[in-house]
């Protein structure tokens, strides 16, 4: 069985780079839930999974919560509709892995109050 497994999303973003794409592809170990490579989706990949929202690259889970939490990456929009990210966790080589924040709305780019985070694995 292949140990590679692809996500597709309208947006990525990579808070350690402060990086939004668009239309991207993520692919993942599937055992290991590492994230092995990302690149722009230009044609139909076999097995990519496509999700809805928004993938975040990050080595500490993200969170949409307005509270701070300890060993979390906040994650929030901005007065100028742009992704932003507030950590206090440092990486230190730390494996990235790659989350979908369900309920993220593209178009007006902002989150709702049923947005969940979720590893993908």
């Amino acid at each position: 069985m292949d140990k590679i497994k692809r996500f597709a999303s309208h947006r990525l973003y990579i808070p350690h780079e402060d990086l939004l794409l668009s239309n991207q592809v993520v692919e993942i170990n599937r055992d290991s839930g590492e994230v092995l490579s990302y690149y722009p989706f230009k044609e139909e990949i076999g097995f990519t999974e496509w999700l809805g929202g928004l993938m975040v690259i990050s080595c500490v889970p993200p969170s949409i919560s307005q509270d701070e939490e300890d060993n979390v990456l906040r994650v929030f929009v901005d007065e100028c509709k742009k992704i932003r990210s507030a950590s206090s966790v440092e990486s230190n080589n730390t494996p990235l892995k790659a989350y979908h924040i369900t309920g993220f709305n593209v178009y007006l780019m902002n989150f709702s109050d049923k947005s969940r985070v979720k590893m993908l694995h």
